[in-house]
This record gives C-alpha cells, structure tokens and sequence, in this order.
C-alpha cells in the first residue's frame, strides 16, 4: 500500500471520528446558564434553600395546585410537586422547558409537574392555589388585575421583589451573600369585597 493511499486512510478515519464527536456534542441537552437573555428578563435560578423556604411560608401541601410563571428550569415547579402538590410551569423558552421536562422525570415527580411554552402573561391562573414567582418588579405591576382576579385565599409568594401597593402578610428571609436575593414575600388574595392590604 503506497504512502498516499495509508494517509488518505487515516484521514479519513480522523474525519470519521470528528464527525461522530460532532454528533454526539449537538445531541446533548441544552444547560441553562445564569444570566442568559430570557424574553422579559435575564435568567437567575433562585438558591435551593430560598424555594424550599417559597414552599414553607406558602405553606403547599399535596392538595394545592402551583403555578410559577417564568419557571426557568423549573426548580420550583418540581419542588412543589415533590410535596405533592400539581404544579405547572409555563416558561417561554423552548430550550428552558426541555431541562424543566428532563429535571422532572429524573426527581420522579413528572405525573404532577407539568410545562407549557407559553407567555406568562397570557397564562391562565385562575385555577392556582398558589403562585410561585420570580419576576422583576415591572413584571409583577402588570400582572397585577390578574393577581387580583384570583380566589380570595390564594397565595403568592415572591422571591426578591414585591408586589408595588401591596403589604406582604408574612416575610421571611435565609442567610445568603445578598439579603435581596433570598428574601421570599407571601401575599394571601383578599376578599373581593377587600382590596390589598396598602404598605
């Protein structure tokens, strides 16, 4: 075999090996990464503990319904479902919803948490006990004849931010590097009868 003919071989198994690499590279799940641009806003993962302490004040139980808009990857959503409780994450990035969807069947709580693309401002609520949140403050001030539109009884609770002409009911807070970032806020729907609770 000439010396042409060997190399031309080997670069062809290089070649070969390259592309089955390349392959196996664009088959890997998308990771989301901190402060990737979203639609209404950067992503932030909110800190396991800050959603462990969401879910406590909020006090969610197997027979609440959650509802988080702008679920991310889906931390919250899968964390009520692992008290039991239905959640739903509507998310509008497609990438955000496959990790959402993946995160949920390796916890084993794929049957109670559910994702939808969806923008969350055309999200329908209205079924929600409870909403989890982490969305910047303009965010909330728009939704906020939707917040008010909810049962009387439901729950809201934020992370971070408030919600602007309303006092929280209860505030709690854990250690972290930034008071602000892990700081959850819940706001109990009032009366329809009522209006918010004013700061």
């Amino acid at each position: 075999m000439s010396a042409a003919i060997e190399t031309l071989l080997v670069l062809c198994g290089v070649s070969a090996a390259a592309a089955v690499l390349r392959a196996r590279i664009s088959d890997k799940p998308r990771e989301p990464v901190e402060g990737q641009a979203g639609r209404d806003a950067v992503w932030v993962p909110t800190p396991p503990a800050l959603v462990e302490r969401m879910l406590d004040i909020a006090r969610v139980t197997s027979a609440d319904y959650v509802i988080d808009l702008g679920s991310g990857d889906g931390r919250n959503v899968i964390a009520a479902a692992g008290r039991g409780a239905r959640a739903l994450g509507v998310e509008y990035d497609a990438g955000l919803i496959a990790v959402s969807r993946r995160n949920a069947v390796r916890e084993g709580v794929a049957h109670l948490a559910k994702f939808v693309q969806a923008d969350f401002h055309q999200a329908d609520t209205s079924g929600a006990t409870v909403l989890m949140l982490f969305l910047q403050p303009e965010n909330l001030r728009e939704l906020s004849a939707k917040f008010m539109a909810l049962k009387p009884g439901t729950r809201i609770v934020t992370n971070r931010f408030g919600i602007e002409g309303w006092e929280p009911d209860e505030i709690s807070r854990i250690g972290g590097d930034s008071p602000s970032c892990c700081t959850a806020l819940l706001y109990v729907v009032p009366d329809k009868a009522g209006a918010p609770r004013t700061a």
